[in-house]
């Protein structure tokens, strides 16, 4: 097999996936009721035997339905930066209609359960436990997911359109991040709205608005992930590198998860407030 890096862009795609490569994917998509996975799966390919060990340690605390939960905790409870409402012909003007929008919605719901949901229990794999046992009370599952746009390869990703993606990026980062978030490499499809994400929000991130959202989701996580981590099973045996590379994942530093977490729900509550959204 060759060597995926951290680049979610050269991470292993689903469709690539084999044998128990892709029966570990497929039980994944169906445990935690996504349509799509995020980087972090995809790139544990890279160290041999990282994928099954993480999956079979972290598997039990999906299940118990809590880091569902305690992500609709973080998400209600009001740190997430608020942009300001989409006028009337804001999303027409660069190309976005009703479908589209709703194509875009989805996209972004799919990588908000999933990135949510992995903050959570993949704190609470490495978390030392600490306080009581998580018992929030378990929501409904999601409804069924439309048929979501294909994820774009760079390659066919025009270079304005990369230059842009990169851009957005770096909106709320903690530093430097030198790994592409893989939600805003999916809606290259519209390189309009991509330009729109920017302009909306590149004052809260000089400001530190966005930095300090994302701080306040990572310690919301922190704190939920060491409640769960009552509920996992010991031992847990996994591979050191992949080890490291869940402890990078839920780490308060530049390509840390709540960064999308954080960027993901407020760019959702922004999409709801567009004119027809509910319709």
């Amino acid at each position: 097999m060759k060597t995926y890096g951290r680049d979610p862009v050269s991470a292993i795609v689903e469709t690539e996936a084999t044998g128990e490569i892709a029966g570990i994917f497929a039980d994944i998509r169906e445990t935690m009721e996504i349509p799509l996975l995020t980087s972090i799966w995809r790139t544990l390919v890279s160290v041999e035997g990282g994928l099954p060990a993480v999956w079979k340690a972290a598997k039990p605390l999906y299940q118990t339905g809590q880091p569902q939960a305690a992500l609709a905790g973080i998400v209600s409870s009001g740190i997430l930066p608020k942009l300001e409402p989409i006028v009337p012909g804001q999303l027409e003007c660069v190309g976005i209609d009703k479908t589209e929008l709703s194509e875009i919605r989805a996209i972004v719901a799919a990588y908000n359960r999933s990135n949510g949901v992995n903050m959570v229990a993949l704190t609470a794999l490495i978390a030392i436990p600490t306080g009581p046992p998580l018992s929030l009370s378990v929501s409904a599952s999601p409804s069924p997911w439309p048929e979501l746009q294909p994820l774009l390869s760079k390659d066919e990703i025009p270079s304005t359109t990369w230059t842009m993606l990169n851009e957005v990026n770096q909106l709320g980062s903690l530093g430097v991040d030198d790994g592409l978030a893989t939600l805003w490499r999916h809606l290259a499809h519209w390189p309009g709205f991509l330009a729109l994400i920017h302009a909306n929000c590149s004052y809260m991130h000089r400001m530190g608005n966005l930095v300090e959202a994302v701080r306040s989701v990572h310690q919301l996580a922190q704190r939920a992930g060491e409640g769960l981590a009552h509920l996992r099973k010991e031992p847990i045996d996994i591979p050191e590198p992949a080890r490291q590379m869940v402890e990078n994942y839920v780490a308060p530093g530049a390509g840390a998860v709540s960064r999308m977490v954080t960027m993901g729900h407020s760019l959702a509550n922004w999409l709801a407030t567009a004119p027809g959204a509910t319709e």
